[in-house]
């Protein structure tokens, strides 16, 4: 666990970026290559190229990045691209040979929630500086004039990959499942007035990054958690759908307008247009990985499956894809295997969080190590089922449903939107 800790630390405070005098110091690349022989030493070396369908998937994915830049041409990005999702598949397989009993997965899951917590702590106290700069140094992100009128006078945000407030959104969109499965059984109520005390710091850092997508998320998160909390019925569907119109209709006009003056989201919209196009005329290839913004010569697509669809075509859509759906399986299966209330608590936790991850990657490209790290933690729940879930005929059909369904909903929005 130590090795995810000081991972952990580096992804989320990277004090190698403003702490002296670790600044300018590549510690990941030790990090790595030290994590790397503490497995093989270990003894775990076969366990690392053991692989189950959820880890074929993703090698596929990298694997299939390569083959689709190939064919489009390498960029001087090219290289860069392809070392990221490298180094990304070596973390999640070590990510999961570190963890190979539940309470490794326990354990991993609450450093994603402390790490949130400071970093909420983070980002209330930059709101109210008196400077106006956070921890380190790092200053307001963009605030638009529809902002301004909701009563945002700045946007947090952080460093390192987080540097935008859509992104910094984004860790306390992780750790909110963590914090609110102690809100209820099988939690003693002193349990759940700490997760109560750890939800509120986490709600009120994501209203300060101002973020629409990560917002409207975190409202997804709430509203799947009362639907995982108890059993689905039309009326609890019914009131989970009111609960979101009615929170919708309270909200600033700032969080549902889809006609703000910077044309924030018509912009959006003509980028998912573009994907659609892409993939249109490069349905096998699509146009290499990381040559979107050279496409459209504007933005990038502001979602991450638009852009892997139009950048790596549907083959590519679809490994991805299976990636997620074979953590799920995963999870479910987990879920199922286990009669430990808390155990059951925890996996639809790491379920919610990894929706809650999708979520917010519709209003904004997170193509970033912390969504494979999510993805290995679900990965890590299948070192205590027996037998591993399998990737039949039936999962084939409801993937390739899926990704249909994508599309046409895709290239049904981008012809409704009013312009």
């Amino acid at each position: 666990m130590a090795f995810l800790f000081i991972y952990l630390v580096l992804l989320y405070i990277a004090p190698q970026l403003w702490v002296e005098p670790f600044v300018g110091f590549r510690p990941d690349l030790y990090l790595y290559a030290a994590w790397f022989g503490w497995v093989i030493l270990s003894g775990r070396a076969v366990e690392l190229v053991r692989f189950r369908p959820q880890d074929v998937f993703f090698a596929g994915w990298v694997a299939w990045i390569l083959i689709s830049i190939a064919v489009n041409g390498f960029t001087p990005n090219s290289a860069t691209i392809v070392s990221d999702y490298v180094k990304w598949f070596l973390l999640y397989r070590l990510t999961v040979v570190t963890l190979p009993t539940f309470g490794h997965v326990r354990r991993a899951v609450l450093l994603l929630l402390l790490f949130g917590l400071v970093l909420a702590v983070e980002g209330i106290q930059h709101m109210h500086s008196s400077t106006g700069l956070g921890w380190a140094g790092q200053g307001f992100g963009w605030v638009g004039e529809e902002a301004r009128e909701a009563g945002y006078e700045g946007r947090t945000r952080w460093i390192n990959i987080f540097d935008g407030p859509g992104v910094f959104c984004v860790v306390y969109t992780i750790a909110l499942p963590f914090a609110m499965q102690y809100l209820a059984k099988p939690f003693s109520v002193g349990i759940r007035m700490t997760g109560l005390l750890m939800v509120a710091p986490l709600l009120v850092a994501t209203y300060y990054t101002g973020s629409r997508g990560g917002i409207l998320a975190t409202i997804g998160i709430m509203g799947l958690y009362v639907l995982a909390r108890t059993r689905v019925s039309l009326g609890k569907l019914v009131f989970v759908a009111g609960l979101l119109v009615v929170t919708l209709a309270i909200a600033p006009s700032y969080f549902t307008s889809t006609a703000d003056s910077s044309r924030s989201a018509q912009h959006r919209i003509e980028m998912w247009a573009e994907g659609v196009e892409m993939v249109r005329y490069n349905p096998v290839f699509g146009i290499g990985k990381g040559n979107f913004l050279s496409y459209t010569s504007k933005l990038i697509a502001h979602n991450s499956a638009i852009e892997i669809m139009g950048e790596t075509g549907a083959p590519g859509l679809f490994l991805w894809l299976g990636i997620i759906y074979m953590g799920y399986k995963t999870l479910l299966a987990g879920y199922r295997k286990s009669e430990d209330l808390r155990v059951q608590s925890y996996i639809v936790a790491i379920g919610l969080s990894i929706a809650g991850y999708l979520l917010s990657s519709m209003f904004v490209t997170l193509e970033y190590e912390t969504f494979y790290f999510l993805l290995a933690i679900s990965a890590a729940v299948g070192n205590t089922l027996q037998v591993s879930p399998r990737f039949a005929w039936r999962d084939l059909w409801l993937l390739g449903g899926t990704m249909m369904s994508f599309f046409i909903a895709v290239k049904l929005v981008a012809i409704l939107y009013p312009s």
